[in-house]
């Protein structure tokens, strides 16, 4: 069975769609504004038709990867540290990144990291990022710029879309 996923809008609404009868249902979900990350719930149709979603805080979709890259550490423009990473998950803002081993990083450094999509041309991303939140070896990150121009922003919007 697929989950839902439902982004609430700026004014706290989300709109979920019956997977039976396809008929949209709109609440706000005001009462959930402090919720960090995802909300589990169950939701129950006019139709009686029951189902499960999750509410998502993010500001953007997230797509699940498994990108194997590395990062160099970025200090007034120079190198001054750089490791393997795998890229666990994406959207158009930011990633998430794993770590293998303990770096002496903190919120707020610069990253430029390397990595390759899975698509057919294997396409080589560059982007320069800084570190926003640190869970153990995983690292929010949140690209410092995107532009349209970048070969790299436009391949990873084509990625996002696909």
């Amino acid at each position: 069975m697929m989950v839902q996923r439902v982004f609430p809008t700026h004014d706290n609404m989300v709109t979920f769609t019956c997977p039976k009868c396809e008929k949209p249902r709109i609440i706000n979900i005001a009462e959930h504004k402090n919720l960090e990350r995802k909300k589990n719930i169950r939701v129950r149709c006019t139709c009686g038709h029951k189902y499960q979603a999750v509410i998502e805080r993010r500001k953007q979709f997230r797509k699940e990867t498994n990108f194997p890259g590395i990062y160099k550490h970025v200090d007034h423009g120079r190198e001054v540290g750089k490791g393997n990473i795998v890229v666990t998950d994406l959207s158009r803002t930011g990633l998430k990144i794993k770590l293998y081993e303990n770096p002496n990083l903190v919120t707020g450094d610069i990253l430029i990291l390397e990595f390759r999509l899975d698509d057919i041309k294997r396409t080589f991303i560059e982007k320069k990022v800084v570190i926003k939140k640190i869970f153990n070896l995983e690292f929010g990150v949140e690209f410092t710029s995107t532009h349209l121009s970048n070969p790299s922003d436009k391949a990873l919007g084509f990625y996002m879309m696909g």
